[in-house]
């Protein structure tokens, strides 16, 4: 049993997560609704644990009578999959946002994330998300793109690809990632607008929980600082290369030798700057390092890395940043990239704003509850 089992996994999800407890606080936006609503949202849930390809295979588990009874579905309570697509339509993304809240709260209690990572640190990534590819238009909301496509002669076609995107605040500790948030874009959004609308709406509820925010070269404003820092966490950025601060760290790498970090073959300069203090309320540390290493060809490792962060030098020592840095790309492999190869959706007929963020909450919980079970449960079997 190295690998556990679907009932495994749901008696251990049973004991730690209180699902029926969490469903239950939702509101049933149905009208006429012949199908109760816990048992239909507990079957999205196991379904995209279960890794289903289509959301229309939902409703296949919905006619199994083994299933029917594990939830407690009735046999007059009906069930099909635009049933259950149209739960998904009638909830609200605020209690969506506050189930992934809550589930990570559970986790947290449960053990399962450790309170600092390796860095001493519990940080977590924001970072932008691409879901729900198709060539047909299912909804107003849907982004568009020209792409290149081989016709049925073998020549190249341009097509219309529809999109949506999300960006996810993780939590990136310890062994495995957890989702804390998703905020979709809207029409006429950027990622930095949406990704504003999340940070104000989860860094006060998850003060006690995080200590560092990290993002990529986008994040690297005075806005993103303000935020975090307003919530009184730390932030960190990789820099853009286009700031104030970095002509300051180009004046200082060509006149000052750089120093060398101990048990590290990289070169560091550091220096901190007040070119931000007037609208962050603080001055911002800027850390530069180039390893000396030789790094193989199939790690694409970048050679440089130049970050910007608030966080003092007790709080983050200078020899971690290079690591710290380098964590993100590490935590989007294992987050992003496990969500679109191993948890995929290759067809999504649900496409209103509720049902999107539903299907997010779920797919990435989902995902995460697998992991746990994974490191967690089966290794004691």
């Amino acid at each position: 049993m190295v690998s556990g089992s679907f009932a495994g996994q749901r008696k251990y999800v049973k004991k730690l997560f209180d699902l029926e407890g969490l469903f239950g606080r939702f509101t049933d936006g149905r009208a006429h609704a012949t199908v109760p609503l816990v048992p239909l949202l507990i079957t999205w849930f196991w379904g995209m644990s279960r890794q289903l390809g289509s959301t229309e295979q939902v409703g296949d588990m919905l006619v199994e009578d083994r299933w029917r009874r594990r939830v407690g579905l009735r046999r007059g309570d009906g069930g099909s999959a635009d049933t259950a697509g149209r739960v998904l339509d009638a909830t609200a993304v605020e209690e969506w946002n506050e189930f992934v809240l809550q589930m990570f709260f559970l986790a947290q209690r449960a053990g399962l994330l450790r309170e600092a990572g390796p860095f001493g640190l519990r940080c977590a990534i924001v970072d932008l998300n691409e879901l729900f590819c198709s060539e047909k238009r299912h909804c107003p909301d849907c982004q568009v793109r020209h792409k290149h496509v081989l016709g049925p002669d073998g020549e190249k076609v341009e097509v219309e690809e529809y999109y949506h995107q999300a960006v996810a605040l993780v939590w990136a500790n310890g062994t495995m990632a957890w989702p804390l948030g998703w905020e979709l874009l809207g029409p006429g959004d950027g990622e930095l607008t949406a990704a504003w609308r999340l940070l104000a709406r989860l860094l006060p509820r998850l003060r006690n929980s995080i200590d560092l925010v990290l993002g990529d070269g986008l994040y690297c404003c005075r806005p993103f600082f303000q935020l975090v820092c307003g919530a009184g966490l730390q932030a960190l950025a990789v820099s853009s290369g286009q700031t104030e601060m970095d002509q300051e760290m180009d004046y200082l790498k060509r006149h000052e030798d750089p120093r060398q970090m101990v048990g590290q073959q990289v070169d560091m300069w550091e220096m901190e700057s007040e070119a931000w203090e007037h609208d962050v309320g603080r001055k911002l540390r800027i850390l530069h390092y180039e390893r000396r290493y030789k790094a193989p060809g199939w790690k694409h490792e970048r050679r440089t890395l130049r970050v910007v962060t608030s966080a003092r030098v007790e709080v983050l020592p200078t020899g971690q940043g290079w690591r710290v840095g380098r964590c993100r790309f590490l935590i989007e492999n294992r987050t992003f990239n496990i969500l679109t190869r191993d948890h995929h959706l290759t067809h999504n007929y649900r496409h209103s704003p509720a049902a999107i963020v539903a299907l997010l909450a779920l797919r990435s919980v989902a995902r995460a509850v697998t992991e746990a079970y994974r490191l967690f449960a089966t290794a004691r079997s």
